[in-house]
């Protein structure tokens, strides 16, 4: 079977955007799929991760197409150091930039991306003129990327699975910093009319699902990658080490994180490792706790992973917005897979929480419930170690579904 995805966010752009997919191609390529990726060009990037592209297998086509760099732009008008707002809007945005982010959600829909869609929908229409191919696959966010799907569909009557990795409609950033009525019903009307179109919807979780509008859906979990974690044991260091690992996005309030510190009584390390604070923010953290706050903007997604092994805690926020529980990142499966404990805040209901309560060494608090947080910490002891299986959460066990999705019994 002959496969093109299209997805803007592509090795080497690194974090959480790229993780889904270049664990799924290997698996798909030793399956006998033929992969061929088109992507975006020096796109807007949260991270740069170089390490990522080594996993992507020699056999795969990659076609990368120039994308508008809006960050250039940004940039110019607010400072070097200023990156376009990644996940969340920033607090201490001044009042051109707010209105600049305003003028956004309201006017350009679905996203940013979509200026990149007139030279994607030509290079992928050439390449599967070239082809043959028997589907293409989109992925979203960015989801103006399935507005390229559907035409192909449209005019080459070819395959189309549309792939969602987040809340269309009702992603926290919209959810958070509503955009106008007109606005909203315009990203409704595309979601319905992507949903109708393509043959199937591969998303996230349960809770997604049921929220998008009706179609032939299949619900795949992120899942970890086992050969990620190889050779990767846990150090102990005698410190009791927290730490919060990725990006903090709209609803993830690190506050949060300096309440639970000022009020635990042992003694611990709090760190950050691929996480952008503001000075403020930076400043509330550093207050809570005893001892200095180590931060660190980015790590590779290998580094990532070997802090995780190497924690005693690890933190979670899910976003906490209506319509929430559906939010099922690549990094809860990671936490997981680590073997540290792990401590989420999160309504109860949610699909993260669902799945970290069958977990042994992991709890789930609301919010507001810090107290109970904290005495928890507090009664952990060092070393405590993940003792239950796992291998329903893997990326082979979901790799079985999604060769059924593409109509592959066994084999491409």
């Amino acid at each position: 079977m002959r496969i093109l995805l299209i997805s803007y966010y592509f090795p080497p752009c690194g974090g959480a955007p790229v993780q889904r997919w270049i664990r799924f191609i290997p698996r798909l390529v030793e399956a006998g799929c033929h992969i061929t990726v088109l992507c975006s060009k020096d796109g807007d990037y949260p991270f740069l991760d170089e390490a990522l592209c080594a996993k992507i297998p020699d056999s795969v086509k990659v076609i990368r197409v120039k994308a508008p760099s809006l960050q250039k732009g940004w940039k110019a008008l607010f400072g070097k150091d200023k990156a376009i707002p990644y996940g969340r809007l920033p607090r201490q945005a001044g009042i051109f930039a707010q209105f600049l982010i305003r003028l956004r959600l309201n006017l350009i829909i679905p996203d940013l991306r979509v200026f990149w869609n007139p030279a994607a929908y030509k290079a992928a229409f050439e390449e599967l003129k070239r082809g043959p191919y028997d589907l293409i696959i989109t992925t979203g966010p960015p989801h103006s990327s399935h507005l390229i799907g559907m035409k192909l569909r449209r005019q080459l009557s070819i395959r189309w699975l549309a792939d969602f990795r987040d809340p269309w409609s009702e992603i926290h950033y919209m959810k958070l910093n509503p955009p106008c009525a007109l606005t909203r019903k315009l990203h409704k009307y595309l979601e319905a009319k992507v949903l109708a179109s393509t043959d199937t919807a591969l998303i996230v979780s349960e809770a997604i699902s049921k929220a998008l509008p009706e179609g032939k859906k299949e619900v795949i979990l992120n899942g970890y990658d086992p050969r990620d974690f190889e050779g990767m044991k846990y150090s102990a260091s005698g410190v009791f080490r927290i730490k919060y690992i990725g990006q903090l996005t709209a609803g993830q309030d690190p506050d949060i994180i300096s309440e639970l510190c000022r009020n635990i009584k042992r003694d611990f390390r709090l760190s950050f490792f691929g996480t952008r604070l503001n000075p403020e923010e930076e400043l509330s953290l550093s207050k809570s706790c005893a001892n200095p706050v180590e931060m660190k903007a980015f790590v590779s997604h290998k580094e990532a992973l070997k802090e995780m092994v190497d924690s005693e805690l690890l933190l979670l926020l899910v976003n906490d917005y209506e319509g929430n529980q559906g939010i099922l990142t690549t990094k809860l499966f990671e936490y997981i897979a680590s073997g540290s404990p792990i401590l989420c805040f999160s309504h109860p209901s949610s699909a993260a929480a669902r799945i970290l309560m069958t977990i042994d060494n992991a709890k789930v608090f609301s919010y507001q419930d810090i107290a109970d947080a904290t005495a928890w910490v507090d009664k952990m002891e060092l070393g405590q170690r993940r003792k239950g299986n796992i291998d329903s959460y893997s990326i082979d066990k979901q790799l079985v579904k999604l060769l059924d999705a593409l109509k592959c019994e066994n084999t491409c």
